[in-house]
């Protein structure tokens, strides 16, 4: 067997996470045993893509990735041009991190600075969070980690 084209096309997180949710329901519907090895594979990356601070932790919840907001964010992106300023890894890391501050968005876009304005930043993180949500961490969960951060001193 012959490679003819090494990585032609990129998977994002939830593309993966809805293929396997969706391979296992269909195993499962038609009482179909699968190899050990594959389900303790698919068990944890599942396990990974569901806990924080993977966008897709409330994903069951609310259901904030779809196919369809998914295109309505890449639409958006090129409504404003900012899909010619950013790289093809850089788009799949927005999806795949949903970063929601221009902070985050550093982490994902190489020389943020130098190539977009705070106010082309701030419009980015803006459609980000329009379309795919934000993590709403609960009030408890804020004041537990303030806590500890007293504790210990921080």
């Amino acid at each position: 067997m012959k490679i003819l084209e090494s990585q032609n096309g990129l998977l994002s997180n939830y593309e993966v996470y809805q293929h396997l949710v969706d391979q296992q329901k269909r195993n499962k519907s038609q009482k179909r045993r699968v190899p050990g090895n594959l389900a303790t594979l698919r068990t944890e990356v599942l396990t990974y893509l569901r806990e924080k601070p993977s966008p897709l932790a409330q994903q069951e919840k609310t259901g904030a990735y779809t196919p369809a907001a998914i295109i309505q964010l890449l639409e958006k992106i090129q409504q404003e041009n900012f899909q010619s300023d950013l790289a093809k890894g850089e788009l799949l890391s927005i999806l795949n991190i949903r970063p929601d501050s221009t902070a985050l968005l550093s982490t994902v876009v190489e020389d943020m600075e130098e190539r977009f304005t705070e106010d082309e930043q701030n419009k980015l993180v803006e459609i980000i969070v329009e379309t795919l949500g934000r993590d709403d961490f609960p009030a408890e969960a804020e004041d537990e980690d303030a806590m500890q951060s007293i504790e210990n001193g921080h």
